[in-house]
């Protein structure tokens, strides 16, 4: 095996808080109440994803999914400068490490690829990836293996040479629709998800389970 992909929030940033928090705020001034376990169903999914199911839940219809969209960007710039990004502990260390091992390094998250850069050269590993993949890049989006298969394709590499690394169970389900082993990200504040085809779980970023990652890659 050749590369590892990484979905992002909630992998290697500690993001789903802040993107509940921001999403709460900004469909508030909407008239809508957003609970989390309605939220958290779309984890791991795109924009389109969300809106989906603020229309189902709410019966709330965006005309303009661009303009919600950069009200929430400008949120979460807001809440970003106030508090910080949250990067996991021990991520930079094990991105760092696992390059140096020689393993191709990409991420594939549902934000758009601006959100994705800004975060990644934030938190001082950008330089650490070949590539990044956002959902806005292809049809579907997670549990659909789109996302993943074109990352796979911008490495040049085929599904089985590729192992995901992910938190959500939309996640770990296009990741083995794509044909690829996964490891699941188990992190509580991605809220309730499951992966039980991960090959197998991690709950931090550490020396031993950074090794476990690369028995399985050998």
């Amino acid at each position: 095996m050749k590369a590892i992909i990484f979905d992002m929030d909630g992998v290697l940033v500690n993001t789903e808080p802040l993107h509940y928090k921001c999403w709460k705020e900004v469909v508030k001034e909407d008239g809508i109440d957003l609970e989390f376990n309605v939220y958290n169903a779309c984890i791991g999914a795109t924009r389109d994803g969300l809106l989906d199911i603020l229309k189902e839940h709410y019966g709330k219809v965006y005309a303009d999914p661009d303009e919600v969209m950069e009200r929430m960007k400008q949120k979460k710039l807001e809440v970003i400068a106030d508090e910080g990004l949250p990067m996991l502990d021990g991520v930079r260390e094990a991105v760092e490490y696992l390059h140096g091992k020689g393993y191709h390094l990409a991420v594939a998250s549902s934000l758009p690829i601006e959100s994705i850069e800004m975060n990644l050269k934030t938190i001082g590993i950008r330089q650490y990836f070949d590539s990044i993949t956002s959902g806005l890049e292809v049809k579907y989006s997670k549990p659909a293996p789109d996302i993943f298969l074109c990352a796979m394709e911008k490495l040049h590499l085929t599904a089985s040479e590729c192992l995901v690394i992910e938190d959500s169970t939309n996640g770990g389900k296009a990741a083995r629709a794509a044909g690829m082993k996964c490891v699941w990200y188990h992190n509580p504040d991605s809220g309730d998800q499951n992966i039980p085809q991960a090959e197998f779980e991690i709950e931090e970023w550490n020396t031993a389970n950074v090794e476990k990652i690369i028995q399985i890659m050998e």
